[in-house]
């Protein structure tokens, strides 16, 4: 195999459930105190899914535009794990008082397309031929290290972070067009590319914070990003000058975006009931 078209190697952390959901205005002849005593449990399973140690995390976002009232953001070690929260919300009887608009399935990813250049590169370098049973044990060998890492742990377990209630969620893809295909690039040229993207969202450290979760196999797009701050217009910031890195001037394509702020805690009844 050629290092060329080498998949970089990745790590996978939590399983991640995007959803959009709306609250539609009461009917004027409906059960007001029925409606918010529905909407007041919903809020007390939310609060309760707010911090499930290393099992994950919910958290609901009121969106500004968008084409939808609320974003709701699950994270779960496992995929049955998020399929266990949508039924629990489905089957909740606040469901009569919400509608999901849509939604986005993905798994936290850290992609490692430095180390798998790397790690070619020695290989290659000690007559290890790339696709072979060796090349599989060093790989698997090295994945076991990485997963252990402070870094790692940091990036595939994420937290939204309490300094920053605000956020931005989108899907994008890397472009396959004929003169623009990403995936026909040298892994030497993708890894380059990618280092000098990373280097743009470091100089953010402190504004903003992020998750990138794989979607290719699971959702329509092939990755989602999820950024939190505490002032969203550092979302505009960080977006714009990342237009202008190669990697995403060449290759980048991308979804609707939603911007939104954190309801937490003891704001969640009072924010879903309208009391």
């Amino acid at each position: 195999m050629s290092d060329a078209l080498l998949p970089p190697l990745a790590l996978h952390g939590w399983y991640m459930l995007t959803q959009f959901v709306d609250l539609p205005t009461p009917d004027e002849e409906e059960d007001v105190d029925g409606r918010h005593a529905r909407l007041g449990a919903l809020a007390e399973v939310l609060a309760g899914w707010s911090d499930l140690g290393d099992s994950g995390w919910s958290a609901l976002y009121r969106v500004v535009g968008g084409g939808t009232d609320y974003m709701l953001v699950h994270l779960r070690a496992t995929l049955d794990e998020l399929g266990e929260v949508e039924r629990k919300l489905r089957l909740h009887a606040s469901s009569r008082d919400l509608v999901v608009t849509g939604d986005y399935v993905s798994v936290v990813e850290l992609g490692l397309y430095g180390h798998t250049l790397g790690l070619a590169n020695r290989a290659q370098a000690e007559g290890i031929e790339l696709g072979t049973t060796e090349w599989a044990e060093r790989v698997d060998a090295f994945l076991e290290e990485q997963k252990t890492s402070a870094y790692s742990l940091r990036r595939l377990y994420p937290r939204q972070p309490d300094d920053m209630p605000y956020v931005c969620f989108y899907p994008m893809n890397k472009r396959r067009n004929v003169e623009q295909n990403w995936y026909t690039q040298s892994l030497a040229e993708r890894a380059r590319l990618m280092q000098e993207h990373g280097k743009t969202g470091r100089a953010y450290a402190g504004k903003v914070s992020q998750i990138i979760s794989g979607s290719v196999g699971l959702d329509d797009w092939e990755w989602a990003v999820t950024l939190f701050a505490n002032d969203p217009l550092h979302f505009k910031d960080l977006v714009t000058e990342m237009r202008y890195d190669e990697v995403t001037a060449v290759y980048g394509d991308f979804g609707s975006f939603w911007v939104g702020h954190r309801i937490a805690g003891d704001a969640l009844a009072p924010e879903l009931t309208g009391a």
